[in-house]
């Protein structure tokens, strides 16, 4: 697990150019064209997901349990493989179709073209975070993926070669996909190609409510910026992509702890839920929410500076770009229980509650977007987050189960101080010139590494006592 932690920290720097290139394509694009491929992209991202039946997350919980059942190491893999490429396949075969008709647009079979390598890439990064290879997909996907795509797209725009966007996801996912299947081949090579047997009915049981809820979630994540595509059109819908990708990197911490967190949580037996659970999740609560911290801080101060790379067309209500953080601070900091209950095996309950959340959404966007633009989208965003986290920690509770360790107070307080600073900035209570802020960063860093090594020690006591137990 610690390791883990180490290479979702080295990923968490690596994810820095996937963004920045991203900031750079919206430039060169300009607002409404950029706005067009962050949603289609964003749709193609959802139909993607649900083309995998939830089975690419049923791995996390499968796969650290086919030793312990006397399993092939493999069981459940190539099987899922399948089955995520031939519904990807008939997917696209439907949009391609349906491109005749009034109802898809003529560029979508372009971005339609990357559906089966993003489903693929989808079950084969998680075969390598469920066993526990957490290095294969923070390198492919947050770095060399993030990268190759955007990169291609610039450099396509610059040859005039047509549809540059979408042939950039293109070229992006083949790649990804290959190193994929390679990396996965090295951890299983005996695995055949076709596995001559169908999924588990285990495995399916537990991945199709995840595959309902992830249809239902990847809606609920992007209801934001379809809304305010539908309410404000894709001008504002690009600035808005601009900030969802800044603020995401505060998100992309918490999701890289996934695939760190469940099989851990797949692998206790119920004693040591009661005693281990504890520590183990307060551990990683700290170490996302400290990660966020560095970043949240270096947005609030230097945002202009930031929107900026991506021209002035994308600087809209700017203020939107801190509740996005806080969004994510709090989700940081209490939505990690949703990990937890998929890691108990109660993948229904999540279908239940995302869908919940998904009504939420709609209604609280359908009011706020018309009046409030993206400030209002950013607002709902936070309501459904807000009701989820309570919903899911009440559940817990009702299970018998407290995650929260009292050292994560300290930690509640550094999230406050980062919002009582960005409240104190946006209001111009203080106000500072750009030497300044670089020196109050540096000062907030020095801050932080005290930290650090006062709550390292603390935790450290935490985990020697997981050892003992276990």
């Amino acid at each position: 697990m610690k390791k883990a932690v180490i290479i979702n920290i080295v990923g968490t720097v690596l994810k820095v150019c996937g963004p920045l290139l991203t900031i750079l394509l919206a430039r060169i694009f300009g607002a409404a064209e950029f706005g067009m491929f962050v949603s289609a992209q964003t749709l193609l991202l959802t139909i993607a997901r649900t083309s995998t039946l939830g089975l690419d997350k049923g791995l996390y919980w499968y796969l650290p349990q086919n030793r312990l059942r006397d399993r092939l190491p493999y069981d459940g893999v190539m099987e899922s493989f399948w089955v995520a490429v031939m519904v990807a396949l008939l997917c696209t075969a439907v949009i391609f179709v349906g491109s005749f008709t009034p109802y898809i647009a003529d560029e979508m079979p372009w971005y339609g073209l990357s559906l089966v390598f993003y489903a693929a890439c989808y079950v084969l990064s998680n075969v390598s975070e469920g066993n526990r290879r957490p290095q294969n997909a923070v390198f492919i996907n947050s770095f060399f993926v993030a990268v190759l795509a955007p990169a291609t797209s610039i450099v396509l725009h610059f040859l005039d070669v047509p549809h540059a966007l979408p042939l950039g996801l293109l070229v992006g996912q083949i790649g990804g996909f290959v190193l994929h299947y390679v990396l996965v081949r090295r951890q299983f090579p005996e695995m055949p190609l076709l596995p001559g047997k169908r999924v588990s009915k285990e495995l399916l049981v537990y991945s199709l409510p995840l595959g309902f809820d992830e249809f239902v979630s990847s809606f609920l994540i992007r209801s934001g910026l379809w809304m305010v595509m539908l309410f404000l059109g894709p001008e504002k819908a690009g600035a808005y992509g601009i900030m969802v990708t800044i603020s995401n990197a505060l998100q992309t911490i918490r999701v890289g702890f996934t695939p760190i967190l469940t099989p851990v949580v797949a692998g206790m037996d119920k004693e040591r839920l009661k005693t281990d659970l504890k520590p183990v999740y307060s551990y990683c609560v700290f170490m996302v929410t400290f990660i966020q911290l560095l970043i949240g801080f270096f947005i609030v101060l230097f945002p202009g500076e930031i929107l900026s790379i991506a021209g002035k067309d994308f600087i809209v209500q700017p203020e939107t770009l801190g509740i996005l953080l806080l969004v994510h601070l709090v989700a940081g900091f209490g939505g990690m229980t949703l990990v937890v209950i998929n890691g108990i095996g109660k993948s229904l309950y999540t279908l239940k509650m995302d869908t919940f959340s998904l009504g939420v959404a709609l209604v609280s966007g359908y009011f706020l977007v018309p009046s409030m633009g993206l400030v209002g989208a950013a607002l709902s965003m936070l309501l459904y987050n807000v009701v989820a986290i309570v919903w899911n920690n009440v559940y817990l509770l009702k299970l018998g189960l407290r995650v929260y360790s009292s050292k994560l107070v300290s930690q509640v307080v550094w999230i406050l101080a980062l919002i009582a600073f960005y409240i104190l900035l946006n209001m111009q209570v203080l106000v500072f010139t750009l030497v300044e802020k670089i020196v109050a960063y540096v000062i907030i860093l020095a801050a932080l590494g005290v930290y650090w090594k006062v709550m390292k020690k603390r935790m450290e006591a935490d985990k020697n006592g997981v050892q003992t137990n276990s």
